[in-house]
């Protein structure tokens, strides 16, 4: 039993992480955004939305391919890992940023600041206690010298060749192609309501 309660608390960190996207999918689909199409706010909300985008997809894909092979195996603490300690949540925070643009939702970007940032913060806590367990001084040196969010470039440090699995790679390639379809979810949903087939509950701001 006692071999089995990392597994399972892994499944309920994954499970909070989950529901705590409810809410920002709920204001993507009824909320809507008050100034015209192709006006200047329209272009330069969307199009910095790219850029979170970008930003998040690769440093998700940049992180699943070191840590791929050696998750819980061994510390990592080179590549994206050197930078900060949990560079895959701040890929997902720019990507829930970046999304948010793309679908010009100021108040789904409210929510996702209010929402994501405090819930991967409490996961990430979790999660280094575990890490603790597993490679105890070599951990804490590292949680001493590595920040948890806000990378740092000074401590930057990376080996001449990486193994990565096939394994890490299909979950990579995945990850980026789920997140190139946020901008055809956009128009969707953007198609949905001018039909009035999707209702527009709230306009924000």
């Amino acid at each position: 039993m006692h071999e089995r309660r990392p597994l399972l608390s892994r499944k309920l960190r994954i499970a909070f992480l989950r529901a705590a996207f409810i809410p920002i999918v709920l204001s993507a689909l009824f909320v809507w955004r008050p100034w015209e199409d192709e006006s200047v706010m329209d272009y330069a909300v969307e199009w910095s939305g790219y850029v979170f985008l970008l930003a998040g997809m690769g440093i998700r894909v940049w992180s699943t391919l070191y840590i791929g092979a050696r998750k819980s195996k061994q510390l990592v603490t080179d590549g994206p890992y050197s930078l900060c300690r949990n560079p895959l949540y701040v890929g997902t925070i720019l990507l829930t940023i970046g999304a948010s643009l793309c679908l010009e939702n100021m108040l789904m970007l409210l929510v996702s600041v209010a929402v994501v940032i405090p819930a991967h913060a409490l996961v990430a806590r979790a999660e280094e206690r575990h890490l603790e367990d597993l490679f105890g001084d070599d951990f804490l040196t590292y949680k001493r010298t590595v920040p948890r969010f806000l990378p740092s470039f000074r401590c930057y440090r990376s080996p001449e060749s990486v193994v990565v699995s096939t394994r890490a790679v299909r979950r990579a390639v995945i990850d980026a192609a789920g997140i190139l379809l946020i901008p055809m979810a956009g128009g969707l949903i953007e198609m949905l309501h001018a039909k009035g087939l999707l209702p527009v509950l709230f306009r924000f701001p």
